[in-house]
């Protein structure tokens, strides 16, 4: 804790035997602020709590509060059929409370949870909905973009799902159901979209688990010289290994005279992709013309390999400096534009620079420039069939 500020006071008469326990007084507790070290953590606020004692039961008359904005409450009671085996029988419920906040996820969520049973084995059960939730995600372009570079590794350490090893959480049996109130809104400079969730929390403190599906909704990707418009995307939880999900997406590129198709699947931490283009193309070719927006025999002559460099240079400063912090927009100029340095004219031999500035989707205006000044300009209505 880094900050506490509070009163309490508890006034209890135990009276009996540990097999049959009398129990009377009463406790009050507030709390008007607590704030964590970790930054993470939200704070709270306004928390209060009046409890009585009554036989063999300690009843909640009032335990509420505020989690960065959100208010929750908890009611019911404990029951002391033996003094050392409590016996629970609580209901949760809150309202937009802040559950996770780091530098790429925010979220918040509804919750109606009821925890049931004795104290060494409990089971929580209920729903859970999120809602305001936004995850973000930059990804710098020039690691990722410029042909040559290696592949970007995975992390080093696997990601863990959270475990409750100590009594007497770790024998507490978990049945919540984790839905979307409001979809999940994904957002980077690279990609926006929606997902929504179908999720049940299960097994129990020890092992927990995930099971269900993510959906993803309204996905488009935006890489450096095309766009990737996901028609299909989940991730599948399977409670044997929560941190890592089936994939199943699948998504089109529209790339100068291509139509690329991308299916990804496999697993979160090992997936495979399967690549197809029209006109066909070697796979090779494909996540060439993907990267780089050029395929691998034109990426050959250095001027071209240099007019793609550039164009990712200049597509990160303007994402830097005129868009910084805002998210991506798949149909700003950059993305329309395209520019090749150092092709060959067909006609002549002779290299030439070309610049193709998509106007709609069957619109596309080029121009080239030869060696000598020459210059032929074209406006190409597309017509894909399907």
């Amino acid at each position: 804790l880094q900050q506490l500020d509070g009163d309490l006071g508890l006034d209890v008469d135990v009276s009996g035997t540990f097999g049959h326990p009398v129990l009377s007084g009463a406790g009050d507790m507030t709390v008007n602020v607590a704030r964590f070290t970790n930054a993470t953590l939200p704070a709270l606020r306004g928390f209060n709590v009046r409890c009585t004692f009554r036989d063999n039961a300690l009843t909640l008359d009032r335990f509420a509060g505020d989690l960065a904005g959100g208010p929750f409450n908890m009611s019911g009671r404990v029951t002391f059929a033996k003094l050392t085996e409590p016996i629970l029988d609580l209901q949760m419920r809150a309202q937009s409370v802040l559950v996770a906040r780091n530098d790429t996820l925010t979220a918040r969520a509804d919750g109606d949870v009821r925890i049931t049973g004795p104290l060494a084995a409990a089971t929580v059960s209920g729903n859970v909905a999120l809602t305001n939730t936004r995850f973000l995600k930059n990804i710098d372009l020039i690691p990722i973009g410029l042909p040559g570079r290696p592949a970007p590794q995975p992390p080093a350490e696997r990601p863990e799902f959270f475990s409750l090893p100590s009594p007497p959480f770790r024998d507490w049996k978990f049945d919540v159901t984790i839905k979307t109130k409001d979809p999940v809104l994904i957002r980077g400079n690279l990609a926006t979209g929606e997902a929504t969730t179908d999720l049940k929390l299960i097994g129990t403190g020890l092992q927990p688990g995930l099971q269900g599906v993510v959906q993803m909704q309204n996905v488009e990707a935006t890489l450096p010289f095309s766009r990737l418009n996901v028609s299909r995307g989940s991730l599948t939880f399977n409670p044997s290994d929560s941190t890592n999900p089936t994939i199943d997406l699948q998504g089109t590129s529209v790339i100068r005279d291509y139509t690329v198709r991308v299916y990804v699947y496999g697993t979160l931490l090992s997936p495979q992709a399967i690549f197809t283009s029209e006109p066909p193309l070697p796979q090779e070719e494909i996540i060439s013309l993907i990267a780089t927006g050029a395929t691998r025999r034109e990426l050959s002559t250095g001027n071209v390999l240099a007019g793609r460099a550039a164009m990712l240079l200049v597509q990160q400063l303007y994402r830097k400096i005129v868009k910084k912090g805002e998210p991506t927009d798949s149909n700003t100029v950059f993305n329309r534009l395209d520019l090749d340095l150092g092709t060959v004219d067909p006609r002549t031999g002779q290299q030439q620079a070309t610049v193709r500035f998509k106007l709609t989707d069957q619109l596309v205006l080029t121009g080239d420039v030869g060696v000598h000044g020459d210059f032929r300009g074209k406006l190409k209505y597309l017509i894909r069939f399907r």
